[in-house]
């Protein structure tokens, strides 16, 4: 009777040991088949993300590339210019580690006309020229080649060939010069900002662009100096009339600006934008960016230029942002000039596409 029971027993822990087996092995043949399935889902998350990022890069080259090449063409009117320009660009950004490479055929030339609702229709050709289309491609056929997916031979697409078109057009501006006159503007500071304003309007008499240039100044008052026009000797003759004197009033210079901006083009036909200088603290009137806002409001365009140690720098930068602008900073004279020259090269061009 002890022997029955005790093989009994011993048969029992056989067959519950071969349960157990049999479940470790289900349960091991499960995991591995859950852990397969978990590293195709990395690797499929990560090729997605790969294509994400190489889309983004290629838009951004393809955007700097047409930009380049517009503004070449608007200062040349030579395509293999704007040709070489555009390639270069896009050479120096990278999309997916490699420079993005393109060839003469990825550029089309043609107008741009703005559309009853504010979008600009581009054509291929036309006269005169104003815009520059820019085909960016990582396909098979073009010279950079395609995106290689990292785990493309796992989820079985090995390679990625996105493709971007890029339009940049350069349009009529009237353009809305607002400088600071007040008594810290004294001496070499404000012969610094006359030299940088004949550069830029030098600049702009160098292009095709018909754009429109006006003046205002101020210290804790402010002038309309000079209405929006093409012959830009009358600024250079306006800031030899100048003098510099009293507090610093952004606001009220800003606000003749609008003066003088509201009497302009229609702006359906125009952009228009002001550039808002100074050097020292806004101490008069009411807040810029008051005023900043309802030229926002306005479809105005606003750049501010701070100059030299003590100029508002944080409150400048916000009117820029609040105007869909650029906030730039010079501390020389050289860095001015160098500042309205930038401004000049690229205030002609626009992404339209």
């Amino acid at each position: 009777m002890i022997r029955t029971t005790a093989a009994s027993h011993s048969h029992r822990c056989l067959r519950f040991g071969r349960r157990a087996n049999s479940r470790r092995g289900a349960m091991l043949i499960l995991i591995a088949i859950m852990l397969f399935m978990f590293l195709i889902t990395m690797a499929f998350s990560i090729d997605i993300a790969q294509m994400h990022l190489s889309r983004a890069e290629l838009r951004a080259a393809s955007d700097a590339a047409a930009n380049a090449a517009a503004t070449t063409l608007a200062d040349t009117l030579d395509q293999n210019a704007a040709i070489a320009r555009g390639q270069e660009i896009a050479a120096a950004n990278f999309v997916n580690n490699d420079p993005l490479l393109l060839a003469a055929g990825d550029f089309d030339f043609g107008r741009s006309e703005r559309q009853a609702n504010g979008k600009y229709e581009f054509s291929n050709g036309g006269s005169p020229l104003n815009s520059v289309r820019v085909n960016g491609r990582r396909t098979v056929g073009s010279r950079s080649g395609a995106v290689p997916l990292l785990f493309g031979n796992v989820t079985g697409t090995e390679l990625f060939e996105p493709s971007m078109t890029s339009t940049a057009t350069y349009i009529e501006r009237d353009i809305t010069l607002v400088i600071d006159r007040s008594g810290s503007m004294s001496g070499q500071k404000f012969a610094d900002l006359t030299s940088a304003l004949i550069i830029f309007t030098n600049l702009l008499n160098s292009t095709p662009v018909e754009e429109q240039v006006g003046l205002a100044s101020y210290n804790d008052r402010a002038t309309e100096d000079v209405q929006l026009t093409e012959n830009f000797g009358e600024i250079t003759d306006a800031l030899a009339r100048l003098r510099t004197a009293g507090y610093t009033s952004i606001s009220r210079g800003m606000q003749a600006g609008q003066n003088i901006a509201s009497r302009g083009r229609p702006p359906e036909f125009v952009e228009r934008t002001m550039i808002v200088m100074t050097d020292g603290q806004h101490n008069r009137g009411i807040e810029p960016r008051i005023v900043a806002a309802d030229l926002a409001d306005d479809d105005v365009t606003i750049h501010t230029i701070t100059f030299g140690n003590g100029a508002d720098i944080r409150r400048m930068r916000e009117v820029a942002e609040i105007g869909g602008g650029r906030h730039y900073h010079a501390l020389t004279g050289a860095e001015l000039q160098a500042v309205y020259r930038d401004i000049a090269l690229t205030l002609g061009t626009v992404l339209t596409d």
